[in-house]
């Protein structure tokens, strides 16, 4: 049996009911934490409000007072820090255990969903990360097909957990209720880590998985399913297909009573980015009316879904009487439990941090880097463009001849006055600048693009420009566009001219033939089409590296030897900063 959701205005004391009260379920929700656990900041080398560490508090306070309480975890957790990195470079020279597992289990989540991110190591490491976490491991489109992935994945399809009920039901013949969670994450997985996982592994399409999913459990009786989505909705558009940001789609499916959803960063409810879309309550959290939490990032907020349900003796089947949605911020208290559980993991990611690695002859700073070209941005041109040098001289490809160009987007950039930034200072370089300076785990690819398309990339990432005015140079950036779309390039001089209208923009010198081929250095995020930009799709690749570019940037100021980096500043691209009357 399956819930049917009750509209809000529903009589709950009905005579079909028993006279015991409703139960009372939370569901409580991390996602996209991104590896951030100790509320220490690695850069800085200061306390930050973000992390498990916090969030442990919320969830400690959410569970007084319930009934039945879950907590679910909805990926993209093993990636994105440098505690994240150390762990890493931990599996890589010991055996001994990670401290993921310890983690988990202290703060006893009951079922944990994988995210894209989960898969960026590969499925070696996957395991790794995971061995000794008691929750079980979810995902219904993710299909192991190789004995290596039957080895190391060990998730399933979807999770039925058995609550037992309150006492005024025990009386009355009924033990527990049946909990099913169903987990998906982006089948775009397989672009973006497909060199982990082609041959491995089929990731089907996320409405198929959970159709076929919602029925199975049906079938076993669930009397409450809950989607769990590593993916979002489109935003601002009114248009909610999307076969990556799936949920709009999803929320459809017959038999959903509850989902959690993520993978965007956003906290729902309460951000107005899917207010286009037809049957989304922003403020109340509901999508076709079933309630709904996406709970941002880092572990900066906790989602938890309210349900009372009560049982109804005509048809047999439990009832949603009420629900509802929050996302509840953390507090600088940290569980001090938690805490101490960490502090070895932390004292070895301090000690990864400040491995020395190189040195820079001026500070790289992204504090401009939205609106003119950088040292720390040339960099990563320079680097990326020195590995590939390498290996056209070594291997003479047939794209070796034509021309070269690279594209970097600054990870870390100010989009106004008082905005973070990546700064390093000159001197010493250390893992945890290289960790700075570029933020993801992505690799390098070549792709072959016409002049045409080029110019179509260019024009996309100029999106990020807007029209400004001389007293305030922080007016120029188009703050709705994150900087990780801002893709510069190295190995042509271009001009971008913000009162144009979007799409007539870009200049370049010298000038793109539309029918002539380039070679185009980037990562395989964008490579396989992630941003959308310059239509990318992975069919335009022609290389792809197997080194991560944090490692080709350890490479490259590794082979600068004492020297250090010392390139002059080329201002190969600019806004034209003209006002309009």
């Amino acid at each position: 049996m399956y819930l049917r959701t009750l509209m809000m205005g529903w009589l709950a004391m009905s005579s079909s009911f028993a006279v015991a009260e409703p139960v009372f379920i939370r569901l409580l929700a991390t996602s996209d934490v991104h590896g951030h656990f100790t509320g220490y900041n690695y850069f800085t080398q200061q306390p930050e409000q973000k992390g498990l560490v916090h969030t442990a508090v919320v969830i400690h306070n959410e569970r007084q007072g319930a009934d039945i309480s879950v907590l679910i975890e909805n990926g993209d957790l093993i990636q994105g820090s440098p505690f994240t990195d150390a762990m890493l470079a931990a599996a890589a020279a010991t055996e001994q255990e990670l401290p993921l597992a310890p983690l988990l289990n202290a703060i006893a989540y009951d079922v944990i969903n994988l995210g894209n991110h989960e898969f960026n190591y590969g499925l070696d490491y996957l395991a790794k990360a995971y061995a000794g976490v008691s929750a079980p491991l979810i995902s219904a489109n993710l299909i192991p097909r190789s004995e290596f992935a039957q080895q190391h994945l060990t998730h399933q399809p979807y999770v039925i957990l058995e609550r037992a009920l309150p006492a005024q039901y025990q009386q009355q013949g009924r033990s527990h209720l049946k909990l099913a969670f169903i987990g998906v994450v982006p089948p775009q997985i397989m672009q973006w880590d497909g060199q982990h996982l082609r041959g491995h592994v089929d990731v089907i399409p996320m409405v198929d998985a959970v159709q076929q999913s919602v029925r199975e459990v049906q079938k076993q009786g669930a009397d409450l399913i809950v989607l769990v989505a590593h993916a979002g909705m489109p935003k601002a558009t009114s248009d909610g297909h999307d076969d990556e940001q799936a949920v709009w789609q999803l929320a459809q499916i017959p038999g959903i009573d509850a989902i959690v959803f993520g993978h965007q960063h956003e906290t729902f409810p309460g951000t107005s980015v899917y207010d286009e879309l037809t049957a989304v309550d922003s403020q109340q959290g509901t999508i076709f009316g079933i309630p709904a939490v996406q709970p941002g990032l880092h572990g900066e907020h906790l989602g938890v879904i309210e349900l009372k349900l009560n049982y109804a003796t005509d048809t047999q089947q439990w009832r949603i009487v009420t629900s509802a949605a929050k996302v509840v911020p953390i507090t600088a208290q940290q569980d001090t439990a938690v805490a101490e559980l960490l502090q070895p993991a932390h004292e070895q990611t301090v000690a990864y941090m400040e491995q020395p690695i190189g040195a820079t002859h001026a500070e790289l700073s992204h504090q401009w880097s939205r609106l003119q070209p950088t040292l720390a941005t040339q960099l990563i041109h320079d680097a990326q463009l020195w590995y590939i040098d390498r290996y056209v001289r070594e291997q003479q490809p047939a794209w070796g001849k034509l021309p070269r160009l690279s594209a970097v987007a600054p990870f870390h950039a100010a989009s106004q006055a008082d905005d973070s930034f990546t700064h390093i200072p000159a001197g010493a370089l250390t893992m945890g600048d290289i960790g700075d300076l570029y933020r993801y785990p992505n690799t390098l690819d070549v792709v072959v693009i016409s002049g045409a398309t080029l110019q179509q990339w260019l024009e996309g990432a100029a999106v990020g420009v807007q029209q400004g005015h001389s007293a305030d140079p922080w007016s120029w950036v188009n703050p709705a566009y994150p900087a990780y779309q801002f893709d510069t390039f190295s190995g042509l001089d271009y001009l971008i001219d913000p009162s144009q209208p979007s799409g007539a923009r870009v200049t370049t010198s010298p000038a793109l033939i539309p029918s002539q081929d380039y070679a185009v250095i980037t990562n395989n995020y964008r490579a396989h089409g992630g941003g959308q930009l310059g239509g990318l799709n992975g069919q335009q690749i022609v290389f792809s590296s197997p080194d991560q570019i944090q490692h080709i940037l350890l490479a490259y100021i590794q082979k600068l030897g004492t020297q250090g980096y010392q390139e002059e500043l080329r201002n190969n691209w600019e806004i034209k900063q003209e006002e309009t009357n």
